[in-house]
């Protein structure tokens, strides 16, 4: 079976890269809303903030929480498109005769993908609160948080980890076929699987976000740019590592005034 030739159901890919689209489109609305909403989004390392009482403090992490699964899919959702596609496709195949099938195949797929980024938005919201609670007890300061965040992220740019996960998300066809099971429990493995791949990719920079500011644009738009640039630009291998060095640099910068 040859996926790289087009067929007549090649056609039918597009509605599947759309829908993701404005899936991530929608998210991106939902953050900003949130991010507009929740009081001190990026005040979370600040020392000098005074400590919320319980009850707001619940609602705050519930809020955090949601902007944090928000950013996640406005982030990464357009990055899986390419595996989803493939995914669409490979699905349309072996269920010819069951249409409605494949594409419910493709919906868990996606849906186990972003299953799995929102358990790291979860664990992120975790940090967020513990970091949080060392920064109103005077543990802990902005800068060096940031500094450690951005030097660990650049170090491991350069690691074998990172870039057997970076080739994963720039060629995720092998790995869709590896262990390929029919049905919708395969359909779901496969989504986990891609979204482990993504993780190990991308892991690392996201905490990079937890230390700026899950609300700080301009650290998002310059972390979702370097992630696009590194998986879909042919260079991507050494744009990571050159990122992985200016973030080394930065964090160097900060750790060491």
């Amino acid at each position: 079976m040859n996926v790289g030739e087009p067929d007549a159901r090649a056609g039918s890919d597009r509605p599947v890269a759309l829908a993701l689209l404005l899936l991530s489109l929608l998210a991106s609305v939902f953050w900003a809303a949130l991010a507009l909403v929740t009081p001190g989004g990026d005040a979370v390392l600040d020392a000098g903030a005074a400590a919320p009482s319980l009850p707001y403090r619940a609602a705050r992490l519930a809020l955090v929480f949601l902007m944090w699964a928000g950013l996640c899919t406005a982030l990464m959702l357009p990055l899986a498109s390419r595996a989803a596609v493939l995914f669409a496709r490979l699905a349309g195949r072996r269920a010819q005769s069951a249409r409605r099938r494949a594409r419910l195949c493709t919906l868990l797929f996606v849906l186990a993908y972003l299953l799995a980024w929102t358990g790291f938005a979860l664990l992120a919201m975790v940090v967020q609160w513990t970091l949080d609670a060392a920064a109103a007890a005077g543990t802990a300061r902005h800068p060096a948080v940031l500094g450690l965040a951005l030097a660990a992220a650049g170090i491991y740019q350069w690691t074998p980890a990172k870039h057997a996960c970076l080739e994963h998300c720039r060629a995720p066809l092998p790995g869709i076929l590896a262990g390929w099971r029919d049905g919708l429990a395969g359909a779901f493995g496969r989504g986990l699987a891609h979204a482990h791949q993504s993780l190990g990719c991308c892991w690392l920079l996201m905490l990079v976000l937890l230390a700026a500011g899950p609300d700080n644009p301009a650290a998002i738009a310059a972390i979702g740019l370097l992630v696009l640039a590194e998986i879909r630009l042919e260079s991507g291998h050494w744009i990571a590592c050159a990122g992985g060095l200016a973030l080394l640099a930065l964090g160097t910068r900060l750790l060491f005034p």
